[in-house]
């Protein structure tokens, strides 16, 4: 039986009832991990998450002279379900849509989900942030978790005219989620290198996988045998990567990403990136990837989506008919992968 539609008072009392459990669970041993695996039970319960993965099939492609260096590809016809969108587009009677009916807006995702979709809200940094889960998941939990406050996912540069968050407060706010949540991944795609909803800022997290948890890029880095900071040359992508205490992460991402920025001064406006963010519990080690981007290189040839954070990290996403054929037919291998990415490289 579907669950009937909350009026704007039902759903704030469940939201309020709902946060107060949460944080009790995240205040014990369980942490914020503990807390966003039962706000996936409570939204799966509800019905807001419409995939439980099973059709999902993750593949695994060697280079064909070194098994050690592999690509992965994920496919699932379930989740092409989420470009028909889901939920109204009009606000009901009674209800007013904001920032163009953005759907990272609490307001607007009351009334757009019919009272479905809750999240769970918490401060990082002194900033207010609500943790949504995806309703068609890459991985076995999957959530956003934006800002309280409609704001660009894009940095601030020289001269913005509107609000927005600094490099250094997304470096900060990315690495201290990334502790509370040791055994998951988190990225944060910058405007025109996969972000889902320009128009509002938020960062993506997944809990790793049982199967092959360590991805492409992960496994990259440590070939690399860098220690603390260097470029992963063994890759399709340029990527600066640093390893280490979170604080030294930010001292030392920080000024060369200005660098970055200065050295690139004549094409700011069309210069996005990846940020990916792990942290190692036992070693207490924070890992930071830094990917350069063109917004102008967003997809590629051989692949109908786009080249997000998942796909940086070495696993393409793949959802439609004909994708799922090419992997039948054989179509797809190590170099495939290879090229794909090798698309999006920043030179």
């Amino acid at each position: 039986m579907p669950t009937p539609e909350l009026n704007r008072e039902q759903y704030s009392e469940i939201w309020t009832d709902l946060n107060q459990k949460l944080k009790h669970i995240e205040q014990s041993d369980g942490g914020l991990a503990a807390a966003l695996e039962a706000l996936k039970g409570q939204q799966r319960e509800r019905g807001f998450i419409k995939d439980d993965l099973h059709l999902m099939r993750r593949y695994r492609f060697t280079h064909p002279e070194d098994p050690a260096r592999f690509f992965l590809v994920q496919y699932n016809p379930v989740r092409a379900l989420r470009f028909s969108g889901s939920g109204r587009k009009t606000p009901p009677a009674g209800s007013t849509s904001k920032f163009d009916g953005c759907f990272l807006c609490p307001d607007n995702i009351q009334w757009q989900q019919a009272g479905l979709e809750m999240g769970y809200e918490l401060e990082v940094d002194s900033m207010p942030y609500i943790a949504w889960m995806n309703a068609y998941p890459l991985m076995p939990l999957h959530c956003v978790i934006a800002s309280s406050d409609h704001i660009p996912q894009a940095w601030c540069v020289n001269g913005a005219a509107v609000e927005c968050l600094s490099i250094e407060k997304i470096l900060i706010d990315l690495i201290t989620l990334s502790k509370k949540l040791p055994g998951y991944v988190g990225f944060y795609n910058g405007t025109g290198a996969g972000a889902s909803i320009p128009s509002h800022f938020h960062f993506q997290f997944f809990k790793r996988p049982e199967l092959w948890p360590q991805f492409p890029l992960e496994v990259a880095a440590r070939k690399s045998g860098i220690e603390s900071h260097g470029t992963i040359d063994d890759y399709p992508l340029a990527v600066e990567y640093w390893r280490g205490d979170s604080e030294a992460i930010v001292d030392s991402v920080y000024p060369w990403i200005q660098g970055w920025l200065a050295r690139n001064r004549h094409q700011l406006s069309s210069i996005s990136a990846n940020i990916i963010s792990t942290f190692d519990d036992a070693q207490n080690k924070s890992e930071l990837y830094f990917v350069p981007r063109h917004q102008s290189r967003v997809q590629s040839p051989e692949m109908s989506g786009i080249i997000g954070g998942v796909e940086v990290l070495g696993e393409l996403v793949f959802s439609s008919e004909e994708d799922g054929k090419r992997l039948e037919r054989g179509e797809i291998d190590y170099h495939t992968v290879e090229r794909i990415l090798s698309a999006a490289r920043f030179d």
